[in-house]
């Protein structure tokens, strides 16, 4: 009796075993990403047949986000993560993929996709040591997302990862990945001819943020008010960049809303304007999705920029 069971049970797993796969087939790719810019893209390219969850919501300082619960159960259940890279996470996510004990997601998986390849970095520090400040990135400057010809970078990465995690899906990926870049591409013509006035125009920025954004439209960062990266700037180093506002007739400040004050003080000097953005796109409100969130940045770039001396 006991080896009919046996074979009972056998026969019933081989005749669920075609219509279990067929099942799984159906089922997303389930995808985390550390931001809401790489969760709109990978939208954009896997349409139906992914489940997106980005791990942070746009307004966090990504180098000191929290490993709460919620981050944990999300890369855990995933299928793939997806990270900017070049160690802008590297104070949360490891310590994060350590804790899910997920083996699909680890760095050298097909289930790990880093953005950053291809990537050639700016702002690679000449020296190295914790002197030039604790938020010196090694690897260079981490925000290129904010240089939408660059993201044309991220997009193509995004679809090889999807491919490689789902290769029968690879026409529609590519398909979508097509579509997408031809959107953003439509829209970097746009840009660069709003910003072509505005050519050789300088800025003052808090934090190195925006090398990337400024290689793209031939603007000029003529100051940082951090003289350390992650250090709060003395008075001494806000009076000399105060005087450099003045002296190039400086029209924007750039900063994040946490450094806003100091910002204001800078451009009150010479009456700029001081500007809080984002470095990503929001999970909510009108900054969702990439492409919104450019529109925005070259919007306020724009209005707020002076014409270069020429």
């Amino acid at each position: 009796m006991s080896n009919l069971k046996n074979c009972t049970f056998a026969i019933f797993l081989l005749v669920l075993m075609p219509f279990a796969g067929l099942a799984f087939a159906e089922d997303p790719i389930r995808v985390v990403t550390t931001t809401p810019d790489l969760a709109d893209i990978v939208r954009q390219v896997g349409g139906d047949r992914v489940e997106v969850i980005s791990l942070t919501n746009g307004t966090e300082d990504l180098h000191n986000v929290r490993p709460r619960p919620r981050l944990l159960n999300a890369v855990f259940k995933a299928d793939v993560l997806v990270q900017i890279g070049l160690d802008l996470e590297h104070s949360w996510l490891p310590q994060l993929l350590n804790a899910a004990r997920n083996d699909r997601v680890r760095p050298g998986t097909s289930g790990f996709i880093n953005c950053s390849a291809g990537i050639e970095p700016l702002d690679i520090p000449k020296a190295t040591t914790r002197k030039q400040g604790p938020d010196l990135h090694l690897k260079g400057n981490p925000h290129y997302n904010l240089s939408p010809i660059r993201g044309r970078q991220i997009v193509s990465n995004i679809v090889e990862g999807l491919c490689n995690n789902c290769p029968e899906c690879r026409t529609e990926f590519q398909a979508n990945g097509e579509k997408y870049l031809s959107a953003l591409d439509e829209k970097i013509a746009d840009w660069k001819a709003r910003l072509a006035p505005f050519k050789g125009a300088g800025f003052i920025e808090y934090h190195p943020t925006w090398t990337y954004f400024a290689n793209d439209f031939g603007l000029e960062i003529v100051d940082r008010i951090e003289a350390k990266a992650g250090v709060t700037p003395h008075a001494s180093q806000i009076a000399k960049v105060s005087e450099t506002a003045k002296r190039e007739n400086i029209g924007l400040v750039v900063s994040r809303p946490v450094n806003q004050d100091i910002a204001r003080k800078v451009a009150t000097s010479n009456g700029a304007t001081a500007i809080t953005l984002p470095h990503h796109s929001s999970t909510k409100g009108k900054l969702q999705g990439y492409i919104p969130f450019m529109e925005h940045i070259v919007s306020t770039f724009e209005k707020n920029l002076n014409i270069a001396n020429r």
